[in-house]
């Protein structure tokens, strides 16, 4: 049955992609994406940016044998070594990094930027390598690639690493060439956040980037826009407003809304049109919307929650078949 499924689907010339982004560090998040191939029947896994966490765990190991973890400024008991399996295996899952060490070398810690940021690019590093062993295992013995770009959380050095690694196609500011006959078109990274992430960029830099590649497309027709940040002003950029400290605005009792895409894009998309647009980065975006011809997506995100949130879309002929988000 598999077989002529298949063949059937040559024949049409159909492509279907799985497509999630914003998993930030999530173990769980991530196997679920890789174990998506065969879910829905993918011909190539689609990974919008944000691959990477964002904090550490500290956990000091104790005289009496017990642990204290630091998680969120507030204290975690852990009373034995089956306890610390389980909190490391949880906190590995919402996309932290916990770590052990000694109760010496987490006062020294305490007192040492440096040293803490160090710790966290090497964690950081180590579970990308992680992931790119875990795609191999399960995409060996498939043609099914694992296409991705970096999103604005994503240390550079990720780069190589993922360059260099089997089943992943990792590319950033380029065009390239994509199953069924389309090209994809990679631009990560975001407009500035309040929190001065890794890659983050003007709109006049935006323009400049999309001014680079956009000569490169063939035809637009079958262009699918890999670009993390969404386009301005849609519902895929639709996030809680924030005041000077971080923290959620309210107007009469509900939280204010605000933009934080591009506006760049959105210029882009409606003067060229392309096929489809693969955006991430704002976790409450989650959408399906047109900007004129052109289908754009955010699937969201809810890494925190071990949920992966996606999106399967079908293209044949040149033409999107199917659009749908998932959630599992």
């Amino acid at each position: 049955m598999a077989f002529w499924r298949k063949k059937d689907k040559a024949a049409n010339g159909e492509v279907k992609i799985f497509f999630a982004s914003d998993l930030h560090g999530s173990n769980v998040c991530f196997k679920k994406f890789v174990n998506g191939a065969k879910f829905y029947g993918a011909d190539v896994l689609v990974l919008g940016g944000d691959l990477t966490g964002k904090a550490v765990i500290p956990i000091a190991e104790q005289q009496d044998g017990t642990f204290l973890a630091l998680q969120h400024g507030e204290a975690v008991h852990i009373k034995d070594k089956a306890a610390l399996d389980d909190f490391v295996k949880r906190q590995g899952n919402i996309g932290f990094y916990p770590v052990v060490m000694s109760e010496s070398e987490y006062q020294a810690l305490k007192s040492d930027a440096i040293g803490q940021a160090a710790l966290f690019k090497r964690l950081v590093l180590e579970r990308v390598r992680e992931w790119a062993e875990f795609a191999a295992a399960k995409l060996k013995g498939t043609d099914i690639p694992l296409v991705a770009l970096p999103g604005n959380d994503d240390f550079h050095e990720i780069d190589d690493i993922l360059s260099q690694a089997p089943h992943f196609d990792f590319h950033e500011m380029q065009v390239c060439e994509f199953k069924g006959g389309y090209q994809m078109l990679y631009c990560g990274g975001s407009t500035p956040t309040p929190w001065d992430t890794e890659r983050e960029y003007s709109e006049e830099q935006f323009i400049s980037r999309f001014a680079e590649l956009l000569p490169q497309v063939a035809d637009m027709s079958r262009c699918i826009f890999n670009v993390h940040v969404p386009p301005f002003g849609t519902a895929l950029d639709t996030c809680p407003k924030l005041d000077g400290n971080l923290q959620v605005v309210y107007e009469m009792g509900l939280p204010a809304q605000t933009h934080a895409g591009c506006k760049a894009l959105v210029d882009v998309i409606k003067q060229h049109q392309p096929l489809l647009g693969l955006h991430g980065h704002v976790h409450e975006g989650r959408a399906r919307i047109n900007i004129g011809k052109t289908v754009c997506v955010n699937p969201g995100s809810v890494y925190p929650e071990g949920i992966l949130q996606g999106a399967v879309i079908t293209l044949q002929q040149g033409e999107i078949t199917q659009a749908s988000l998932t959630q599992g």
